[in-house]
């Protein structure tokens, strides 16, 4: 008798997600014998995932919806996917497909369900009145996941200290972020012409201290801050530049305007680069990467920083502070406060060995806590303890 892959789907909100975070746990389930599926909406990473042994299935889901019947057929067309395929495993990512995820995959019979917190993300990151009405309700359908699920993951201990009234802590597991490759992201493996090419499309100037910023452009990020830090040192010093890579994120309610970012692109010392593929050789160019968030899971760019050996300068809020050991590999600093990160932007500018010096520690870290093969250890060990249950 043929005997059967164990069926495990991964659903999201964004098919970037699964593709750019979770690729290489996929690919590590696969290489241990299962069957994956990505379920997740058309997205231009979509028709990548075979190229790597995963199947994928397409769902519409409107991120920012509200509308009680549309979020209906959402569960509804998700239980006729899970009714179908027949899987062993439904492991969700983010807020609606936790939930989503976690109501269709009960109704279907799915036996084993993983709830992924990411992050508590802009409801946890303010703190007024429409937010707490949405955390109410997102607090009640979270308990009726939560109940559902055989264990949820949290990336941070915060995360997990906020909502731990919603769920049995039995249930409760941490694995600190995503995983990052650290043989790619290694300034060891860095192409010199590259790097040349970029200093050259830009005009930077070989003397500049480069200061980095990844992220979505949405204002939990810290874009304001961060160029109002830009604004107070460039009155100081004659040498700095500035990066913004990432793009605007219209899905989300706190959207970075067109606007803003056009009357910040009047200044010399600042620059938007958009959307990049290039995200190792632009921080091979930094000298100070930075992250000025409101609130994280993990955040992956300061991992990938932190792998390049780069010093980082990030918030003290949760998800940022487990990745920055104050003074050591960088320095966290008061999030919305411009003067606190332009302080400890200047410490790094002026002291070129510090900077070092925190970069190779920054790559100690991520090595010791957070590369691939220490995430997908422990993901692969959950996976096996529940299948023995």
């Amino acid at each position: 008798m043929k005997c059967l892959k164990t069926k495990v789907a991964f659903l999201s909100h964004l098919d970037l997600n699964l593709f750019l975070f979770r690729l290489s746990w996929m690919e590590a389930l696969i290489e241990k014998g299962y069957e994956v599926y990505a379920i997740v909406p058309k997205g231009k990473f979509i028709n990548e995932f075979h190229k790597y042994g995963i199947k994928t299935i397409e769902y519409a889901i409107d991120r920012g919806g509200l509308n009680p019947v549309s979020e209906f057929i959402v569960i509804l067309k998700l239980y006729r996917i899970f009714k179908k395929e027949k899987f062993d495993i439904l492991h969700t990512f983010t807020f609606k497909p936790n939930i989503y995820g976690a109501i269709a995959g009960e109704l279907s019979g799915i036996p084993i369900i993983i709830n992924q917190v990411t992050g508590l993300g802009s409801l946890y990151a303010e703190n007024n009145l429409r937010l707490r009405i949405l955390r109410f309700v997102g607090s009640f359908l979270y308990c009726i996941s939560f109940k559902i699920a055989k264990k949820v993951i949290f990336q941070n201990p915060d995360d997990l200290e906020d909502i731990k009234h919603l769920l049995n802590i039995n249930k409760a597991i941490i694995i600190r972020g995503t995983g990052v490759d650290i043989n790619f992201f290694s300034s060891d493996k860095i192409v010199q012409s590259r790097t040349d090419e970029l200093r050259k499309g830009y005009s930077i100037n070989k003397n500049s201290v480069i200061i980095t910023l990844i992220a979505r452009l949405i204002w939990h990020k810290g874009i304001k801050e961060f160029v109002e830090a830009a604004n107070l040192l460039a009155k100081k010093y004659n040498n700095l530049l500035f990066l913004i890579v990432g793009w605007i994120d219209k899905g989300n309610s706190t959207a970075v305007t067109e606007a803003f970012i056009q009357e910040v692109q009047r200044s010399h010392y600042i620059r938007f680069l958009g959307e990049r593929e290039d995200i190792k050789e632009i921080l091979a160019l930094t000298d100070i990467y930075t992250l000025p968030s409101y609130r994280e899971g993990t955040p992956r760019t300061v991992l990938e920083a932190m792998a390049m050996s780069k010093p980082i300068i990030t918030t003290d809020v949760p998800g940022c502070r487990q990745t920055v050991e104050d003074g050591l590999n960088g320095f966290l600093v008061l999030h919305k406060d411009s003067h606190a990160l332009a302080q400890a932007l200047e410490k790094l500018i002026l002291d070129k060995d510090l900077r070092e010096k925190m970069g190779k520690a920054s790559r100690d870290k991520v090595v010791r806590e957070f590369s691939d093969d220490v995430v997908i250890k422990q993901v692969l060990k959950l996976y096996k303890d529940l299948e023995k249950q």
